[in-house]
């Protein structure tokens, strides 16, 4: 061995309390394809199942307590939002960016000073919401007070912990068990009491449980300080975006979530309820595999912008390429399928869903799109301005529900939500073009597919029930149609992804299923003029 040699050190190995290398952008786009991948994988194995259950579910309790089911849980979800003040985004937004510069320390300290608020702030406030505004029998009051508030608030930093190190992957596997055991128990309460607050409770519990779960994939030096949670202060800054953002997150929980049943419940109109929550709940069944791969985007786009900020234009483009094609086959293929079933699947009492979910299937669309926009926009920590977008498309929501739900029922609520969501999605994809100089007729072009989908959806819907053959043989030809409809509308206009998209994604896919991938991605992708 030569001096030279000789009179190098050994690289330090770090521990897991000393911090290592930055992260590269290699890295971060590496992690969130695997948590996109594995995401997927949990869509694919649990949405069939979720979509049994949801049958058994309705069939057992009717439209009337299927909406004092989606009452209840959304009552409890947005007093859970209300009381997180920004603190959860701003975590992992902050958290996203030191992490992926090596900034362990600053982690373990927001971690620490997170779950501090959160034990000793939100335990208290919560539970108290709860008992004001959820009348449930006192067992179920118990059970909902210890697994719908304190374990969740207790155990929710490992979510966010995961978040920040870009561990989406692991967190899908964590949350694929978690809902097998929920779909599991939901079935037993389903046909042993076949009550909505029972089915709500169970679901708690099972949820409670699961929070726990997912402190196992934790990095041991953030497990720690999850464990000893203390009030501690945060860096500057966080507070001036974390309150504009859980504003805006709060105001996006009405919007997007079915808030509109709670409206409806409020103004005594529970059978439009049970419609609405069940329209919206199989709009949430259907966008779920083009959610899940859109998840893993909002710390990997923080870190981006940390490590590679020329990165991001590019980032974007493709992001609304992707997600608009995505979004768009699922409008136009399974969406008139699926609402041409809805009467023979749930029965006679929700034979009015079948229109209301063509339209909200594609208002969820645009809110799925909507999605990475919204990352783009926390990722520049402008929590601000998403907070009024929000706040627009919510006085909007509601304000049109309000007004027309006499004269119009259920549709009212239809209306309001679709409105929102046009102004949402338009509204931010106006602020991220105008960010990255993009003019605005070039961005309206890459969501061309989506437009193409939605009017392709009600176009066959409208024409395949006009027709009135049975249920079966129409959701089939509709889904056929439909399918065929988009891919040759997305060929003639020569819109959709790019080959390099297609390229991108199919390397990113395991090897096994590349060559069923790259058959159908060439499918939908064509070169540009």
């Amino acid at each position: 061995m030569s001096t030279d040699e000789k009179s190098v050190p050994p690289a330090p190995v770090p521990s897991d309390d000393t911090p290592g290398e930055a992260m590269t952008r290699g890295e971060l786009q590496d992690r969130a394809i695997r948590g996109a991948l594995w995401t997927l994988v949990h869509v694919a194995v649990m949405l069939p199942l979720a979509f049994a259950v949801n049958i058994v579910v309705a069939r057992v309790l009717g439209v009337v307590d299927y909406g004092r089911l989606a009452y209840l849980s959304t009552v409890l979800a947005l007093v859970l939002t209300t009381i997180d003040l920004g603190v959860g985004t701003g975590l992992v937004q902050f958290g996203s960016k030191a992490h992926a510069a090596g900034r362990f320390s600053e982690v373990r300290h927001m971690l620490q000073a997170a779950q501090g608020y959160k034990m000793l702030v939100g335990v208290p406030v919560v539970g108290t919401a709860v008992l004001l505004l959820i009348d449930a029998d006192p067992v179920l009051t118990v059970i909902a007070l210890v697994f719908g508030v304190l374990v969740p608030l207790t155990f929710s930093g490992a979510g966010d912990a995961l978040a920040i190190e870009n561990k989406t992957a692991q967190n899908a596997q964590a949350a694929m068990v978690v809902n097998l055991v929920a779909q599991v128990l939901v079935v037993v309460a389903s046909t042993t009491v076949g009550t909505a607050d029972a089915i709500w409770a169970v679901r708690l519990v099972a949820a409670g449980l699961g929070a726990v779960a997912y402190l196992y994939f934790v990095a041991p030096m953030y497990r720690r300080v999850l464990l000893r949670p203390r009030l501690r202060r945060f860096p500057p800054g966080f507070w001036a975006f974390a309150l504009p953002a859980g504003a805006a997150g709060l105001v996006e929980a009405f919007v997007s979530s079915r808030s509109e049943v709670l409206v409806l419940t409020w103004m005594s109109e529970p059978e439009a309820a049970g419609v609405f929550a069940l329209a919206i709940g199989l709009g949430v069944h259907l966008f779920a595999p083009a959610q899940s791969l859109l998840g893993p985007l909002v710390p990997a786009i923080s870190g981006l912008r940390e490590v590679d900020h020329e990165a991001v234009a590019r980032a974007l483009g493709r992001a609304l390429r992707a997600s608009s094609t995505a979004t768009a086959g699922v409008v136009a293929a399974a969406t008139p399928a699926f609402a041409l079933l809805v009467p023979t699947i749930y029965g006679a009492e929700f034979s009015a869903v079948p229109p209301v979910l063509v339209v909200l299937s594609v208002a969820g669309g645009l809110l799925v799109m909507a999605g990475p926009l919204k990352a783009f926009l926390m990722a520049r920590l402008k929590g601000t301005w998403l907070l009024w977008a929000n706040l627009a498309c919510l006085v909007v929501d509601v304000g049109l529900t309000v007004a027309l739900i006499r004269p119009l029922g259920v549709w009212a609520a239809v209306l309001g939500n679709a409105t929102a969501a046009v102004l949402l999605f338009s509204g931010l994809l106006i602020l991220e073009a105008r960010s990255l100089d993009l003019p605005v007729r070039r961005a309206l072009a890459m969501v061309q597919p989506f437009l193409l989908g939605a009017a392709i959806s009600v176009l066959t819907w409208w024409g395949v029930d006009a027709v009135g053959a049975p249920p079966v043989p129409s959701a089939v030809v509709a889904a056929v149609l439909g399918l065929g409809l988009f891919v040759g509308a997305v060929r003639l206009t020569r819109s959709g992804l790019t080959p390099a998209d297609a390229d991108a994604v199919a390397r990113s896919v395991p090897a096994r299923v590349r060559a069923v991938a790259v058959p159908l991605l060439r499918v939908v992708s064509a070169s540009r003029a």
